[in-house]
């Protein structure tokens, strides 16, 4: 069974974060192991909107689940050969426990990047972590010159 903790990164810091992403993991990590919301989560995540999470999963994952239970901020989602996807949702993250296939992982992350483009996963205990959505930038220039100073 793999486990997630999912956060949705502040628009006015996700510039400040990128090329950070190791430093914004230990911070998660952290965060995920004292199951508590540190004051630094909530200056850079965003609180998470309980119906932008319902319609992503219900509206991005309905068609492809056999099964799908909803039940105050939690859900549970059944496919006869994928598996199972469990998500707790809380003021800043979503828990995410999936077992079977790492289709399911992906299905849900697409689910979300559809909704926002600014969701980072950690995933406990392994060290993996990323953007949901890949980082689209324009301003690579000046990250060289910088760089180059």
């Amino acid at each position: 069974m793999r486990s997630y903790g999912i956060y949705k990164v502040k628009e006015m810091y996700q510039p400040f974060v990128i090329g950070r992403e190791r430093l914004l993991y230990d911070l998660l990590k952290e965060d995920e192991q004292n199951n508590d919301c540190m004051p630094e989560v909530h200056y850079l995540c965003d609180r998470l909107e309980e119906k932008m999470i319902d319609e992503a999963i219900i509206a991005n994952l309905g068609e492809g689940f056999t099964s799908i239970e909803s039940r105050n901020g939690e859900y549970k989602l059944t496919h006869p050969v994928k598996g199972s996807i469990l998500i707790s949702l809380s003021s800043y993250s979503l828990n995410v426990f999936c077992d079977g296939s790492r289709m399911l992982d992906l299905d849900l992350f697409v689910a979300l990047s559809g909704a926002a483009d600014r969701f980072f996963a950690v995933m406990d205990g392994h060290g993996e972590w990323g953007w949901l959505k890949p980082v689209k930038t324009t301003d690579f220039r000046s990250y060289e010159e910088a760089a180059y100073l």
